[in-house]
């Protein structure tokens, strides 16, 4: 049977894929070997599901409804250059999303209960909400990336709209992931 990558995540707005473009244009001017994420390709990941059959996505979507129900629609803010596992030790490079009231986190729990009493295993580490601008591939420049980043950073900041949850499916292609939404979820 044929299995489907996927994943659940908040879309961006075509106005933020358009700032980040400009951050990444920033970074991709150091010595880097770093794999770039297409600015169209990023999201929020709020649950990665990994292969699934084409027979669950009704029962997916069926839980990432009960999981969104009684969710308000808001905007957060996304703010300063990061990286993981440290800003001295990059290997991902992203943009933080601002998430005060933990209402990042707490969509994220929810769905990820609702993704559990699926079957879907619990992710372990901490829901940090970020967007992923690039992974680092090895150590060439990585001494100027650091420098770069470690230094203070022009300041930055923009909106992302969290009015809708998608499940989407993911196509690996040489050229990098390409994604297809499968169901869209509004909240209130």
């Amino acid at each position: 049977m044929n299995t489907i990558r996927s994943f659940i995540a908040i879309p961006l707005s075509v106005e933020l894929i358009s700032q980040i473009e400009k951050i990444q244009n920033q970074l991709k001017k150091l010595p880097t070997d770093v794999k770039w994420v297409n600015p169209s390709s990023i999201h929020l990941t709020l649950k990665f599901l990994g292969n699934i059959e084409a027979t669950q996505i009704e029962k997916i979507a069926q839980g990432i409804q009960n999981g969104i129900k009684g969710i308000s629609k808001w905007i957060a803010e996304v703010k300063d250059i990061g990286a993981f596992p440290s800003l001295k030790n990059p290997r991902v490079i992203w943009v933080g999303i601002e998430d005060e009231r933990n209402q990042l986190v707490n969509l994220q729990k929810r769905i990820e209960k609702e993704m559990e009493k699926l079957g879907f295993k619990r992710e372990e580490r901490k829901f940090s909400p970020h967007l992923t601008l690039g992974r680092v591939r090895s150590s060439q420049g990585k001494s100027e990336l650091v420098k770069y980043l470690l230094q203070p950073q022009e300041p930055f900041s923009a909106e992302i709209n969290i009015d809708q949850v998608v499940l989407f499916k993911s196509d690996l292609k040489p050229t990098g992931a390409e994604y297809t939404r499968l169901k869209e979820f509004s909240l209130i």
